[in-house]
């Protein structure tokens, strides 16, 4: 991927930006268009991108880049999964485009100024998302010639140079602008984990990403990508709290959505544990150091991180642990057939292994600097951020551009901090549209209430974990396929409830061993994270789901299980340390 030419390409375009401008302005002087057009989302993307790409003097080759940095994001399993009735990619100034056009239609189309207004925001989308595309090269090997040939230290220094070009492409981008203009992100830093907020279907690329971002950056760049890595996840899982409360009626503290979300979000604990880890560090240094700033700046991203569930990423570690493994890619079998830990796995249970060790270090400052962190009558406190993804916090700053009147000093960094009036009233007023029903608007208000009770969950579980009197965990306990009976302590122990077990296997459900489920279903929950354990037998598969973590093991409660084959055993065990007794 030519990293530099991408660069060159995009400052040549923020050198021409008045003549794009121009041509963008043209295609939004659409009233007359039929309405067929102004829907069509592809053929919008296609005109909106001949407004840079057939430029007077564009090369040959800078005309071949149009489309490279996506082709080399979506080829690394970053391809946003189809969502019928969604769009789900990153921030498009094509959809963008689609969605003014709608709001127009709706209210009354704008003359050349307001076209030249929104043209300019929709110009410096398309820049912001080139920047985001552009951050996932700057570790490849092959992003410049003297990365190729440089010797291996040079990777930390490589990439960090790499992102500080981005940075002061992002600068001029900024500089130039009127400011009339909503200044997206300012912090080149935050465009890494942005590029991939939409949903996909491959759960590997993030953790090689992971990956790369702890051992090509330098520490100050490594420590701010992570700090918005665990900033963003965090509030990702809320909003997902905070759907289930409003349109599913459903109360923050009921059982049933513990259960919903811990099974259903082994890919964002993961990530989430291995960007807290060094957040932790760095947070235990700062006490140490006396460093009052940096020490409340990492506590503010630590507390936003654990927000979701701030009891079990305190007080239920081991818990945790089980809840944040995803079985296909942190297991396999050795040439012994064995069970063994992937090389992503052995990481991952290091990572689990070094956040227990800090958290129970850095509990009890966590627990003295929490105060400070309380949601404030009539202000703004980022736990009551409200999005799906990261990149809707943007296209909800964009399409509020049209209002010429809109707050332009915020961008995506102010989202995750807290403040003042100023800042509640701009993040109400992002869906305060003129073709917006109230209601809809109202419905998604930053919720005060929501945001004090996401404190004192984390309040709380501070104060338990302060105490030293943690709740019991229960434990699995496994009889193997075969046995001959179990030891009268084993007996004596709950069955675990058949509705935990799935199968598709249909002898094994005729058994009373599992409960019936559709092949395709256990297929697509274990690549996603749903099971403790899962296998194939002759007849289809068989799964453990996660709920038995939830409603069994974390009541404190008991139980065993009959009949499992070794090579699941074993699996089983590397899935649930220190949660499963063999006997």
């Amino acid at each position: 991927m030519p990293f530099e030419a991408h660069v060159e390409l995009l400052e040549l375009f923020l050198a021409r930006r008045d003549e794009v401008v121009g041509r963008i302005q043209e295609l939004l002087n659409a009233q007359r268009k039929p309405v067929e057009y102004l829907r069509d989302r592809r053929l919008l993307a296609r005109h909106f991108e001949d407004s840079f790409y057939t430029l007077r003097g564009i090369t040959p080759g800078q005309a071949r880049l149009r489309g490279r940095l996506e082709e080399a994001h979506w080829s690394r399993g970053f391809r946003p999964r189809d969502i019928p009735g969604m769009h789900n990619d990153l921030v498009d100034p094509a959809e963008m485009m689609r969605r003014a056009f709608h709001l127009w239609q709706q209210t009354r189309w704008p003359g050349r100024s307001g076209r030249d207004h929104y043209a300019r925001t929709l110009f410096n989308l398309f820049m912001v998302r080139q920047l985001a595309l552009l951050g996932m090269r700057t570790w490849d090997a092959d992003a410049s010639p003297a990365a190729a040939a440089g010797s291996g230290d040079a990777g930390a220094s490589g990439a960090s140079e790499r992102l500080a070009q981005i940075q002061r492409v992002l600068d001029r981008l900024w500089s130039g602008a009127p400011a009339d203009q909503p200044v997206f992100v300012r912090d080149a830093r935050w465009l890494i984990p942005v590029a991939q907020s939409p949903a996909t279907d491959d759960l590997a690329p993030y953790f090689e990403v992971a990956d790369e971002i702890a051992a090509a950056f330098a520490e100050d760049d490594r420590l701010e990508i992570q700090k918005a890595v665990v900033r963003m996840a965090g509030g990702h899982l809320r909003s997902y709290l905070h759907y289930y409360i409003t349109q599913k009626g459903v109360p923050l503290d009921d059982s049933r959505l513990v259960q919903i979300t811990r099974k259903a979000n082994a890919l964002d604990y993961s990530l989430l544990i291995r960007g807290l880890v060094p957040l932790l560090a760095a947070y235990e240094r700062a006490v140490r150091a006396g460093d009052a700033q940096k020490r409340l700046d990492l506590a503010d991203a630590i507390y936003q991180g654990i927000s979701p569930d701030p009891e079990l990423f305190i007080n239920r570690i081991e818990l945790l642990g089980a809840y944040s493994m995803v079985e296909h890619l942190f297991t396999t079998t050795d040439s012994q057939s064995h069970a063994v830990y992937t090389p992503m796995g052995e990481r991952h249970v290091r990572q689990l292994v070094e956040y227990e060790a800090l958290i129970g270090r850095v509990a009890h400052a966590l627990n003295t600097d929490c105060e400070r962190f309380k949601p404030a009558d009539g202000g703004y406190s980022p736990l009551g951020a409200i999005y799906g993804f990261s990149s809707n916090l943007l296209e909800h700053i964009a399409l509020k551009s049209v209002d010429r009147d809109a707050v332009t000093r915020f961008g995506l960094e102010d989202v995750f901090r807290a403040g003042g009036a100023d800042k509640l009233e701009w993040v109400n007023g992002w869906r305060k549209l003129p073709h917006v029903d109230p209601q809809v608007a109202k419905l998604y208000a930053y919720p005060q209430k929501f945001a004090e009770q996401i404190f004192a969950r984390i309040e709380l579980a501070l104060k338990m974990r302060a105490t030293g009197d943690p709740a019991r965990t229960g434990r699995l306990f496994v009889l193997p396929e075969n046995d001959g009976g179990a030891d009268s302590k084993a007996a004596a122990i709950p069955d675990l409830p058949m509705r935990y077990v799935q199968s598709s296997d249909k002898e094994i459900v005729a058994a009373g061993k599992a409960e019936a489920c559709d092949e395709a279903q256990i297929l697509k929950e274990r690549v996603e994270g749903f099971f403790v354990v899962s296998y194939e037998t002759a007849g289809g598969w068989v799964a453990i789901t996660k709920d038995l973590l939830t409603e069994v093991l974390s009541a404190g409660r008991d139980a065993k299980i009959a009949g499992l084959p070794g090579l699941p055993i074993d699996r089983l065990r590397l899935m649930c340390r220190d949660l499963i007794s063999v006997t």
